[in-house]
């Protein structure tokens, strides 16, 4: 065999050879996301697939939904699922005896609720003697609600009587019903509830009151295996948490979270707009988990659990991924001056 022929061989030998590596590195990372139910503070993942941000960032993102937080960190535990959108006091819980789930940033760093009252009822101070509805007790709407009584000066249990009812819809009811004289509920179930003639008389958002409502939840182990991974999840989530707080990107928003919600784009636009403008206000610019909200949480399971009584937070927390964004310009570019 000529030489100028074994060259050739040799070349395409050695080209087939790293065709796979080649085609693995172009081909999208398959990632499971968890979230806990349908709903506006869930759509944004949705939204940012939808508009292709994380196929920019070479993901290909499968988002499944759980009827609630429990399952949703059952499904991490067990190895099913890398990554979930989730609250602190369940995940805390689960890191009691070891530390297998790590907050990697706070989406919601707050409580995205508004409590709705009956007509007559116009200041918190009107909440005496009143019933409320919550969700179940120790849930995030339990603590939303005994937070914002205190900061008006009234005893839960005491001065307001709290009682649990269930999910959103079912709270929404009682309240139409007469059954409650006040219910917590999030963003756009205010909007409706104002159109009925209720009253938004306490926007837990603008409280200043830390809670870690909605985590960027990673399991342990597959931040140590591919951290590349998890920072490209990441940039192509604040890419996209970056179009909520963008006026010119609110009808790219708002179409694809009526298809998330099953909404009618035309007829609920008031809707989708309260929910644009509630969430871009809402999400931070910066988006560390949030060290204070989980020390709620803690304490909160501390309550609950005499075997939490050691749990430190900062064991199940890291800043890395989100620190190196802001390091190298992410954030900044993403959030301009917003």
């Amino acid at each position: 065999m000529r030489p100028f022929t074994i060259i050739i061989l040799s070349s395409l030998m050695a080209m087939l050879a790293s065709a796979p590596d080649a085609w693995a590195q172009k081909s999208p990372a398959t990632v499971r996301l968890g979230i806990a139910g349908i709903s506006g503070t869930n759509s944004h993942p949705y939204v940012s697939k939808q508009l292709g941000l994380f196929q920019k960032h070479n993901i290909d993102l499968e988002m499944i939904a759980f009827q609630g937080g429990s399952q949703l960190i059952q499904a991490m535990l067990a190895g099913d699922l890398p990554l979930s959108l989730s609250e602190g006091v369940t995940v805390l819980a689960s890191n009691i005896k070891g530390v297998n789930l790590v907050f990697i940033a706070g989406i919601v760093n707050t409580f995205p609720f508004t409590i709705l009252a009956k007509a007559e009822i116009r200041t918190p101070a009107e909440l005496r003697g009143k019933k409320i509805a919550i969700s179940r007790f120790g849930s995030s709407s339990d603590v939303a609600v005994r937070a914002a009584v205190e900061r008006y000066d009234l005893k839960p249990d005491k001065d307001v009587i709290i009682l649990q009812v269930g999910g959103q819809a079912e709270r929404f009811a009682a309240l139409r019903a007469g059954v409650v004289d006040a219910a917590i509920v999030s963003p756009p179930f205010n909007l409706v509830g104002r159109r009925l003639g209720f009253n938004d008389i306490i926007d837990m958002s603008e409280q200043g009151v830390a809670y870690a409502h909605q985590q960027i939840v990673a399991r342990k182990d597959f931040i140590e295996r591919q951290p590349d991974l998890v920072l490209r999840f990441l940039r192509a989530t604040v890419e996209g948490l970056g179009y909520w707080k963008d006026p010119s990107k609110k009808e790219a928003v708002t179409q694809n979270v009526a298809k998330f919600l099953k909404l009618d784009a035309q007829k609920d636009k008031e809707q989708l707009d309260e929910t644009f403008r509630y969430y871009g206000k809402v999400f931070p610019t910066k988006p560390y988990p949030t060290l204070e909200g989980l020390e709620l949480s803690a304490n909160i399971l501390k309550k609950a659990r005499p075997d939490a009584k050691d749990l430190q937070v900062k064991d199940s927390l890291t800043n890395r991924f989100i620190a190196e964004l802001e390091k190298e310009g992410f954030l900044a570019l993403v959030f301009g001056g917003r």
